[in-house]
């Protein structure tokens, strides 16, 4: 994992246009299940966004860790994480943005997740 996080940061390291741009990002879900606590998820990225003929293409490399109710940051579980993807425009009607997203577990099963949105505008 080292060695992909190091291929990362190199290429994230060159910019090739000018609207490309590189970004450091923490995220922080919530999780409640009829209304009482259960899980946080957290995680700090890497990213970089590149504009190709139309297309917003972005990957980001991070860490993160799971915590579920009544353990205190840094007991929870581990995890590498990555997410890659595009979002376009067809027609200036219609938006399209795909997702991919792993969360790479050090004690569990590895989470993937494949998120593909549209809206149609009229």
């Amino acid at each position: 994992m080292k060695k992909l996080l190091l291929i990362g940061l190199a290429t994230f390291a060159y910019d090739i246009y000018a609207s490309d741009y590189n970004y450091i990002a923490s995220e922080h879900e919530l999780k409640f299940k009829n209304g009482a606590y259960e899980q946080t998820e957290q995680r700090v990225v890497i990213g970089r966004n590149i504009t190709l003929d139309g297309y917003q293409v972005f990957g980001e490399i991070g860490f993160g860790e799971d915590i579920t109710e009544g353990q205190s940051i840094g007991s929870g579980s581990d995890y590498d994480y990555y997410k890659v993807g595009f979002e376009t425009k067809y027609f200036d009607s219609l938006d399209l943005e795909v997702q991919f997203e792993s969360k790479l577990n050090s004690s569990a099963k590895d989470n993937n997740q494949l998120k593909i949105n549209t809206k149609y505008k009229f």
